[in-house]
């Protein structure tokens, strides 16, 4: 069967359909499993009361709790069963290591067909294929820069944040762009992650249900901890 076949076939299926044809079984974490940040502070992650001195500088918050639109998920983000999710991939998306390779091996074959179709993906843009075999319905591959560049990092985010309203999704899961072999500082590159997000849904908050930040590290579980009560406070309900 051709990609686009395969594609239209399994977007058309029952979640309980899709289900039967999971790469990974039984063993995916459907969103009401992921708690957002406003119900989970307090549990898993710790005391998000603790706001950080870190200086905003110009970058100032709007009157919105969007807490409830913000969440950490520590695990696989290829069991994530949502509406999609990030992968850092290579100019070519043609698949490569870490989160990239993992994706692909999840999606199966039709992922690798599709994509050779999208004439690859600059530094900063995003492009959109199917998700097949994982639980996610779809897979929105993105650029980060090699090393420090804050400029395409924050398109990056930004990019697949825009696609993902363009084509009418509620919920997304990014993994840690460019810290792992592309060498970006892992807190800047948290704390631009967290900026651009929450630029992006104070204009957007109500096209978007959910945005994942999905950890694997421990030292990205303790920035996350660190700078989210910065760019999402709660507001008290006192």
């Amino acid at each position: 069967m051709k990609w686009n076949e395969e594609k239209e076939r399994i977007l058309g299926l029952s979640l309980e359909e899709r289900r039967k044809g999971y790469f990974c079984g039984d063993d995916y974490q459907p969103i009401s499993n992921v708690l957002p940040w406003s119900e989970d502070c307090q549990q898993k992650l710790g005391d998000a009361s603790k706001t950080t001195e870190k200086d905003l500088g110009s970058f100032e918050l709007k009157d919105l709790d969007l807490s409830s639109k913000i969440s950490v998920f520590v695990g696989d983000i290829t069991k994530l069963e949502i509406d999609a999710i990030v992968n850092a991939a290579n100019n070519s998306l043609l698949g490569g290591g870490g989160v990239d390779g993992a994706i692909h091996r999840a999606a199966g074959k039709m992922l690798l067909e599709e994509n050779r179709t999208l004439d690859g993906c600059e530094d900063g843009e995003a492009k959109i294929s199917g998700g097949y075999n994982l639980p996610a319905r779809y897979v929105i591959s993105t650029v980060g820069p090699r090393g420090e560049n804050t400029q395409v990092l924050e398109m990056a985010y930004e990019n697949c944040l825009k696609l993902m309203v363009e084509k009418g999704l509620k919920t997304i899961a990014f993994p840690c762009i460019s810290t792992g072999v592309y060498g970006y500082p892992n807190e800047e590159a948290c704390v631009n992650a967290l900026k651009t997000v929450r630029r992006f849904l104070e204009d957007n908050h109500e096209k978007v249900d959910r945005v994942i930040f999905c950890l694997f590290l421990d030292v990205d579980v303790k920035l996350y901890k660190k700078n989210i009560p910065t760019f999402f406070p709660i507001k008290s309900k006192l």
